[in-house]
């Protein structure tokens, strides 16, 4: 069993506290580590943020070790009193798509607590399908496979079984950041460029409606959700460009080498 798996089972293990712990040391001893990512996360922080910071990765690494580890029990006690009281925001997508009857294709981000964002739409009613990639390690894609799929969520691979999915009221939902796999797209905000997967976009495209762009982060022990309208790709990085800059400790901000752009 690889690294990652063994510190994501331990950390599902583990009572809450010591968990948000070894969690958060994880984190930064893995940044502490590669002195490439910390000059991304400098680079990076830069072109957003118009802004240096020589330590921000060390509390950018604090923060979403507490992100990481309530994603790493989404299927707990914990997880499901964080999914009934979750406050959604924005644009009523379940309404839409359950009294519509449609199909919506929704793009989330490695911001705050997006694993949640598919149990907090099953547990509303509707029905999810989580696109997701193709993981090198066995053990670390078992270990989310069965964390990703608890609570009635449909698992694919591949843009012929997202089409399929995609039929009558259901949401299909994508992660469209911090990734280079598959075709890629790029998007322009506010001076700043970011290349993008471009499955999510074409889907979208297919049923003549754009992508739903959707963040879920912690805020006063209350799981927040913010659901915004369909658009194209500039529409897609202006919100997550909006709520980066809001909260900029939830997001990760390396392994994106080359696809942010002054």
């Amino acid at each position: 069993m690889s690294l990652p798996a063994v510190a994501l089972a331990l950390v599902r293990a583990l009572p809450e506290e010591p968990a948000v712990l070894l969690s958060r040391i994880i984190v930064l001893l893995y940044l502490a580590l590669r002195p490439d990512y910390r000059r991304e996360i400098r680079r990076n922080l830069r072109i957003i943020m118009g802004k240096e910071s020589r330590w921000f990765w060390a509390r950018n690494a604090w923060r979403l070790g507490l992100n990481l580890s309530l994603m790493a029990r989404a299927d707990s006690r914990r997880g499901d009193a964080l999914i009934d009281r979750a406050v959604v925001c924005g644009e009523n997508l379940t309404h839409e798509v359950l009294e519509r009857e449609l199909h919506a294709t929704m793009a989330s981000f490695h911001f705050g607590l997006w694993e949640y964002l598919p149990k907090v739409f099953s547990r509303s009613g509707c029905r999810v399908t989580l696109a997701v990639g193709e993981q090198r390690d066995p053990a670390l894609a078992a270990e989310l496979r069965n964390l990703r799929s608890s609570g009635g969520i449909a698992l694919v691979r591949g843009v012929r079984q997202a089409i399929k999915a995609g039929r009558g009221p259901s949401i299909t939902g994508f992660m469209l950041d911090n990734t280079s796999q598959g075709t890629q797209t790029w998007a322009e905000c506010d001076g700043v460029r970011m290349r993008l997967p471009a499955t999510g976009f074409r889907l979208a495209a297919r049923e003549g409606a754009g992508l739903v762009p959707a963040f879920a982060r912690l805020e006063r022990r209350r799981l927040r959700v913010c659901v915004y309208p369909p658009g194209d790709e500039q529409a897609a990085l202006r919100v997550l460009l909006k709520h980066v800059r809001e909260k900029p400790d939830d997001w990760v901000w390396w392994g994106k080498a080359g696809a942010i752009q002054l």
